[in-house]
């Protein structure tokens, strides 16, 4: 049987042809990709773009009526005007904060908000922005007609600043603007309407974010319920697992040809993508069909290197941990993983936010299109993509291929489950300092492959953290 004590191996050699290759390709794309993310002229902005989500969902909360905020909503207020009008603040950044402003004006004195208004309104027109320079035109005319000193408005500039607010992409600080400009034009029926679609979905985003926070507790319990049990079970006799590597050491330069074929494969299909990708628009539903062709493409050659390599030595696929029975064992055991992941995620996040704060983790590519509203095609296609090719692919090659190859070679499982996490974790698209949360998730997949010694568990437990950040990348654009 696949899982029976290892045959005595031959003793060790050097690594062959196949394992510097792949070491090769490995360098090449990860220079590639920080070659892509060199510091460009945009990324102040995609910096704010996080900075200004987490003001814009702070003040909703604020404004709403569902939680007790009151005692504490002048800081918090301050925290975040204060966080809006940074000496590097982008255009949107300060349009939103002239908004929020005029909305606290009451509160903090009319004086005081008229005077920081005046301020930001000078910073405005220096101030760097993705805008087309008729866009930013158009929201300058608009802010300094309502929020400065603007003459009695007529009909066509009252059509014409509501179809700039509707356009300037201000999230959900476009319903206090309306707000505001109804009321400049003396339309108070309207202001008043405004308002409570404000409010409501405030409320709305409360209720979201108790739900979700109650959820996280949920998963923070069961994954701790999780470790508790799986101390205890191994305390058992159940527990004892051979302790040599599913892979042969002599078979090891056989699968890694796959991998090489795997890097290639990635490499220069990521490269024509990107090509392709330049002439589709930002966020468009075509970059999933695009990602998806690709990421079949590439997976599919690199498997059928991988099979051709493997017959042609007599090898199966169980010699790489790719075995369905028992099935429901071993889908339990990739749920309850992925539990015993989430308090250990969650801490290095935290952990990371606290001690980094002012460094974001770049989104990935197709985050822009999975957080929006899409035809179901769309999410049907997204699923493919992330809840299953993805899974399988780099379960195969990551854990399958790389932590057998590095453990059977080494002998050392921990030097397979780190050396593949790494490997998994750089690779992926969300660099800076995504890849520290990636590697978490990258280490409990190769523990829980060491530990069942099959990558059906891997790929359950991949295909779950997955499918759940696409659900949740829906219930933030929910959110607002």
């Amino acid at each position: 049987m696949w899982n029976e004590a290892p045959e005595t191996e031959e003793p060790p050699q050097g690594w062959g042809a196949a394992f510097w290759l792949a070491l090769l390709l490995f360098a090449i794309i990860l220079l590639s990709n920080l070659f892509m993310m060199r510091p460009r002229l945009t990324d102040r902005i995609d910096v704010w773009s996080t900075k200004v989500m987490q003001a814009e969902f702070t003040a909703r909360m604020l404004y709403g009526d569902f939680l007790p905020f009151g005692a504490v909503q002048g800081s918090q207020w301050d925290e975040v005007l204060k966080l809006l009008t940074a000496k590097d603040a982008p255009f949107g950044a300060l349009v939103r904060a002239v908004v929020l402003l005029e909305e606290r004006a009451s509160v903090i004195g009319e004086k005081t908000a008229r005077e920081r208004i005046r301020q930001l309104l000078q910073r405005m027109p220096s101030a760097p922005t993705r805008f087309s320079p008729e866009q930013k035109q158009a929201v300058l005319r608009w802010c300094r007609a309502v929020y400065g000193e603007g003459e009695e408005p007529s009909a066509s500039a009252l059509a014409e600043f509501r179809r700039t607010i509707n356009d300037a992409n201000l999230g959900w600080t476009r319903l206090l603007a309306m707000k505001h400009l109804e009321f400049w034009a003396g339309n108070m029926d309207e202001a008043r309407r405004w308002d409570v679609q404000a409010r409501q979905e405030a409320n709305t985003l409360q209720r979201l974010l108790l739900a979700a926070f109650g959820i996280v507790v949920v998963f923070l319990l069961g994954g701790v319920l999780a470790w508790l049990v799986y101390a205890v079970w191994k305390s058992g006799s159940r527990s004892a697992q051979p302790a040599g590597a599913i892979l042969s050491r002599r078979h090891v330069d056989t699968v890694l040809w796959g991998l090489v074929a795997y890097f290639a494969a990635t490499y220069a299909g990521g490269w024509i993508a990107g090509l392709s990708a330049r002439a589709l628009p930002p966020s468009t539903p075509h970059l999933v069909v695009l990602v998806l062709l690709t990421q079949v493409a590439t997976g599919g050659i690199a498997l059928l290197i991988l099979h051709q390599n493997m017959q042609r030595d007599g090898i199966d696929w169980r010699s790489i941990g790719l075995t369905w029975q028992p099935l429901p064992v071993h889908l339990l055991w990739g749920t309850g993983a992925y539990l015993a992941t989430v308090p250990v995620l969650l801490m290095t996040i935290m952990l990371v936010q606290v001690l980094l704060p002012a460094i974001p983790s770049p989104a990935h590519p197709i985050a822009g299109v999975a957080s929006a509203q899409n035809p179901a095609w769309v999410t049907a296609l997204l699923f493919l993509v992330a809840a299953v090719f993805a899974p399988l692919f780099e379960e195969v090659f990551f854990r399958g291929i790389l932590l057998n190859a590095l453990w059977a070679h080494t002998g050392s499982k921990w030097v397979g489950i780190i050396g593949s996490a790494l490997v998994f974790s750089v690779l992926h698209p969300q660099l800076y300092l995504g890849w520290i949360a990636v590697f978490v998730i990258g280490v409990m997949l190769g523990a829980l492959f060491v530990e069942r010694r099959s990558l059906l568990p891997c790929i359950w437990m991949h295909a779950l953290n997955n499918t759940l950040a696409l659900v949740a990348a829906q219930l933030l654009r929910i959110a607002g």
